[in-house]
């Protein structure tokens, strides 16, 4: 990544995602290293598993009354869990989870990857380069797909239509209960139908930008 003289914006966001999806092959290189680092003889850790808990304790605090000032508290929030216990016992659960956060970052790395790719060409000076607009659709189909699949996974998960690897076997203390991953909790849905509409923006402008040079 070689910086330049002539700073643009296009260059700016060019160079922010270049160093974002730089980050996240760091991030899943230590992840990784990490895990498997954890592996000590038939003893596994599984790391930060983003989830939704339900504390049903705490419903006497629900509704709290403040001189004219009432406030309502929900007994859900949001945790990341530390699982560890004998290999042949949570390993399941361990490529499992791990395989979720890879999917989680292979997402955010393809669309920071694409969207670089269109932020060159506009730093450029060639904004309408026949590329642009398939650059765009990509991004904007990985969006709109990994958003169903989120979707899907959680619609799934919380109508109890699948179980999750040890969370699902899990004795937990009487008012505690694991709902559902926070994880799959993401929709870029919109964000998937606006660049694909922009994608469309491009095209048209590079159909444009190539009649009005066959006409000069």
């Amino acid at each position: 990544m070689k910086l330049r003289k002539d700073w643009s914006l296009a260059y700016l966001l060019l160079y922010i995602c270049q160093i974002g999806y730089w980050l996240i092959i760091i991030s899943v290189a230590l992840e990784l290293f990490i895990s498997f680092a954890h592996l000590s003889g038939n003893h596994i850790v599984i790391r930060d598993v983003s989830v939704n808990l339900e504390l049903r304790q705490f419903e006497e605090y629900n509704d709290i009354e403040l001189d004219n000032i009432r406030l309502n508290i929900p007994e859900r929030m949001t945790s990341d869990l530390h699982i560890s216990g004998p290999y042949e016992e949570v390993k399941g659960g361990f490529y499992f989870f791990n395989g979720l956060k890879l999917y989680e970052n292979a997402v955010f790395f393809l669309i920071l990857f694409l969207f670089s790719k269109v932020l060159r060409n506009v730093a450029e000076g060639d904004p309408f380069h026949a590329k642009n607009p398939s650059y765009l659709y990509m991004i904007g189909w990985t969006l709109i797909i990994s958003s169903l699949i989120n979707i899907s996974f959680q619609f799934l998960n919380m109508g109890h239509f699948i179980s999750l690897p040890l969370l699902s076997d899990l004795s937990l203390p009487e008012g505690i209960d694991i709902t559902s991953l926070d994880m799959f909790g993401k929709d870029f849905m919109i964000a998937g139908i606006f660049n694909i509409v922009l994608g469309y923006v491009f095209k048209e402008g590079a159909r444009i930008y190539e009649e009005q040079k066959l006409t000069v």
